[in-house]
């Protein structure tokens, strides 16, 4: 409103597209689009420099992915779900989180600690099957896709010419459910950004997707 920026980022020189929806955004049946290019700072400067639609209708937002991610159909993703196990991890790690936040208040609250621990664990169960529920993944049309959050949601796009790091990952949990986590690294994303990094994976899936993401990337030719 009061400082005005105008830039220009060639169309070639795009590593990610992120999009973006808030419980608002959802109201108004629009959406919020960023770009990460080579060259990010990943700071403020950064991220205002590259808010390509800070809000743009949904309905318009598959021809200004056309624009920006030529050849890409967001609509025609076939999205693959984490394996269902994935759930009591989550649920776990609420569970943890919210007995965290009760500690404190125990002797406060006495008698009423029943209570806000029976809302908090309805709570915790509750976010922990949204969560699972909308984290969902995609490898094909020459890019990978990932989409994570049930009440913020974000969806990311990276190029397979545009991956310059595929890893898996196994902490000492995924080693003990058999599971894994796949990491997509590309130029430009900051620590703020969306990354394109897929958890609570069956063991011999994550081992076929970073094969298979891997495999890309040697074959495709990078380009800044």
């Amino acid at each position: 409103f009061f400082t005005r920026v105008m830039a220009t980022i060639p169309i070639r020189r795009v590593q990610t597209v992120t999009i973006r929806e808030s419980p608002l955004h959802r109201l108004f049946k629009t959406a919020s689009v960023r770009v990460e290019s080579a060259g990010s700072d990943g700071g403020a400067a950064g991220a205002t420099r590259e808010s390509l639609a800070p809000i743009v209708k949904r309905a318009d937002l598959t021809k200004l992915l056309a624009e920006v991610l030529p050849g890409v159909d967001i609509d025609g993703v076939a999205w693959s779900p984490v394996d269902p196990r994935g759930f009591r991890r989550a649920l776990r790690s609420s569970l943890v989180f919210a007995a965290f936040l009760t500690a404190p208040f125990i002797a406060m609250l006495k008698w009423w600690t029943v209570a806000w621990m029976a809302l908090l664990f309805v709570w915790a169960w509750s976010h922990a099957r949204l969560y699972v529920r909308h984290l969902g993944w995609a490898a094909g049309e020459g890019a990978v896709f990932f989409r994570s959050g049930w009440l913020w949601r974000e969806l990311t796009v990276a190029r397979f010419n545009k991956m310059q790091a595929v890893s898996l990952g196994e902490s000492p949990f995924d080693r003990r459910a058999r599971m894994a986590s796949i990491r997509v690294d590309t130029a430009g994303a900051g620590n703020t950004s969306h990354r394109v990094n897929i958890p609570y994976l069956a063991r011999r899936t994550a081992d076929e997707l970073y094969h298979q993401l891997s495999g890309e990337a040697a074959r495709t030719a990078f380009r800044w």
